[in-house]
């Protein structure tokens, strides 16, 4: 089972009440979920405060949110208490959850917050509990983005920076993505790209969408 940890990204959630989304990411998933909506099971996997768990709720589906920070789950279920959402907070995707529980899984700038080890481990946990032909939506970090290189961060791997709070950010080429997808079979690629309010620099994400192949591809 997995456990709950102390973690860096508390502090990104001490302000007791939800983030803003961000509008262009939302709306690339709410396309996606509405070309889908035959798929009603979601897990919102890495959903922090919950913001987006609530908008894939509204438009019809089934959500679970999981994230490691115990302080996102605690203000994503304050803010949730009149809508049917399971929030759990976990290091990973818990091994309690049974294989093909899951139409489609979200993750959300997360697959570039953990190290290769544990990005490996999590892919792997993300196809067994997801159907075969299920879906993933992901937003990724791109080494297009202006940030990168983060010569005033600690390079722990290549490409891959510690903030100094323990927080990890990788930036992804296209080809690292597909290699680390084996397994599925990627439908869409595209780059969201936009000034950042808070640095001044245009951040750069990968937007995939692709199908597990589990029972080719085991």
């Amino acid at each position: 089972m997995a456990i709950q940890i102390p973690n860096p990204w508390d502090s990104e959630y001490l302000q007791n009440k939800q983030s803003p989304i961000y509008v262009p990411l939302w709306e690339k998933l709410k396309k996606f979920l509405k070309n889908h909506q035959q798929n009603k099971s979601i897990l919102d996997y890495g959903c922090g405060d919950g913001n987006y768990s609530i908008l894939i709720k509204d438009l019809g589906f089934n959500v679970m949110g999981i994230d490691i920070s115990s302080n996102a789950i605690e203000i994503a279920k304050k803010s949730t208490i009149t809508q049917n959402i399971l929030f759990q907070t976990a290091n990973s995707i818990p091994e309690s959850i049974y294989n093909d529980s899951f139409d489609a899984i979200v993750m959300l700038n997360v697959l570039h917050c953990i190290s290769n080890k544990d990005r490996v481990k999590l892919l792997k946990k993300a196809r067994k509990v997801l159907k075969d032909k299920g879906y993933l939506f992901a937003s990724i970090l791109s080494v297009r983005d202006e940030s990168f290189p983060r010569n005033e961060w600690f390079e722990v791997e290549p490409n891959t920076f510690n903030d100094g709070t323990d927080k990890l950010f990788h930036f992804f080429t296209l080809d690292e993505i597909k290699k680390e997808l084996e397994g599925f079979n990627i439908l869409e690629t595209e780059i969201l790209e936009n000034i950042h309010p808070d640095i001044g620099k245009k951040s750069s994400l990968y937007i995939i969408i692709a199908q597990n192949e589990k029972y080719n591809n085991s």
